[in-house]
């Protein structure tokens, strides 16, 4: 990736208070351009931008935890092996926190409605599974589609932003965020410093990156969510991450609590498609539009 020219970019020891870490004029002035090939790129809406950061990497080398911080959250399960997390505010560093605020305000929203084509976008104060990421080597997040449903807060998730901050990031080092099917329309998105991931998250949305990361490496990003008060105009999952890719399951107890879990998590889905069928607001309308959106997706062979 070419950095943005050494002029331009702001020094970890230079950045003052009212200085924007995040290039929030570059993205609205491209912000047209960049909703149309945001709503064409496959195999969902998404669009990666380079150099969207006005700072240099030695913030993260300077001021990103490393993984012996106490206000880390280890994730601890074989979908998102040697993942930490902190969702906290209030302990994420001043630097980050900035970050974070940045990408929540009026300005940055408005402009990501005109990208995505969402609007009335609202950003997450709990910041519930995002904030600070960190995996390390033999790291991984399994492929899946994320939760729709946000109880906490009577909301529909609908776009995901993601803040690459490791320099010199290279393919070859694993934990890179693989979109969809690679073998068809699916895309790699290498995470290197100051690129920024933007997409629609409903329940064709699958990403993760399951090739681990090597060793000497550790994987740093922000994650940030947004929603909506109203419902997506089609069944975009429900209130559970869903991970499509579990491994191999060994053992007779192992393989029976599997079988128990694809059956309950298939009948969850089905009264999940009956409460949205069922609902006077959406009801026949709603499952023409799913209908519809199947048909597309076959005949362009998703």
């Amino acid at each position: 990736m070419t950095q943005a020219p050494v002029q331009s970019q702001i020094t970890a020891a230079d950045s003052s208070a009212d200085t924007e870490l995040f290039n929030l004029g570059k993205f609205k002035a491209n912000a047209d351009e960049w909703a149309a090939r945001y709503a064409v790129n496959k195999p969902f809406p998404h669009i990666v931008l380079d150099d969207m950061l006005q700072v240099g990497p030695e913030l993260a080398e300077e001021h990103f935890p490393g993984p012996d911080w106490p206000a880390w959250r280890s994730l601890g399960d074989s979908y998102q092996v040697k993942k930490f997390t902190c969702d906290d505010i209030t302990k994420i560093p001043e630097q980050f926190a900035r970050l974070i605020h940045e990408l929540s305000t009026p300005a940055f929203l408005r402009a990501l409605e005109k990208v995505t084509g969402i609007p009335k976008l609202l950003p997450d104060p709990y910041l519930a599974g995002g904030g600070l990421h960190l995996s390390g080597p033999g790291g991984i997040l399994a492929p899946h589609t994320d939760f729709h449903i946000y109880d906490a807060m009577d909301l529909y998730r609908r776009v995901n932003v993601l803040v690459y901050l490791n320099d010199g990031w290279d393919e070859s080092f694993g934990g890179c965020l693989e979109v969809g099917d690679r073998g068809k329309d699916g895309a790699l998105v290498v995470p290197d410093w100051g690129r920024v991931m933007i997409f629609t998250t409903d329940d064709k949305s699958v990403h993760g990156f399951p090739k681990p990361i090597v060793e000497g490496h550790w994987r740093r990003s922000v994650a940030l969510y947004y929603y909506t008060a109203l419902e997506a105009p089609g069944f975009s999952g429900d209130a559970s991450t869903h991970w499509r890719d579990h491994g191999t399951q060994r053992g007779a107890g192992r393989k029976l609590r599997f079988g128990l879990f694809k059956f309950f998590m298939q009948t969850s889905r089905a009264f999940s498609l009956l409460a949205h069928l069922s609902n006077p607001n959406q009801g026949m309308g709603w499952w023409k539009h799913r209908q519809q959106r199947i048909a597309e997706n076959a005949e362009e062979g998703r």
